[in-house]
């Protein structure tokens, strides 16, 4: 029904994150986005530093806008650094922000 490319156009995703995969349930009116990032280093926001990917976090899940009638839901495991000084950072992706259960537009 839907393509990844699709929604990784759709969501303005950031260079490197994108759609793996999309479920669709009919009978709930459901789809499951999930997302990954794909890079091997990272900026950190904070410092600028360009980090080595250290891991990911566990799944998380976000409820997003409607797709037509359909109730849309991102999942993820975010992506941590780790700095040059041992520090291990979980990356915040343009469309999700700390421990928010939603998604921005």
């Amino acid at each position: 029904m839907f393509t990844e490319k699709f929604f990784t156009t759709l969501l303005n995703l950031e260079d490197g994150w994108e759609v793996q995969s999309i479920e669709t349930d009919f009978w709930k009116a459901e789809i499951y986005i999930s997302i990954s990032c794909r890079l091997k280093e990272l900026v950190d926001d904070q410092t600028s530093e360009l980090c080595n990917v250290y891991g990911h976090a566990p799944e998380r899940e976000w409820r997003h806008l409607d797709t037509m009638q359909y109730k849309t839901f991102i999942k993820c495991q975010l992506t941590r650094i780790i700095t040059s000084n041992g520090i291990v950072k979980t990356v915040q992706p343009n469309w999700a922000s700390g421990y928010e259960r939603y998604t921005f537009p």
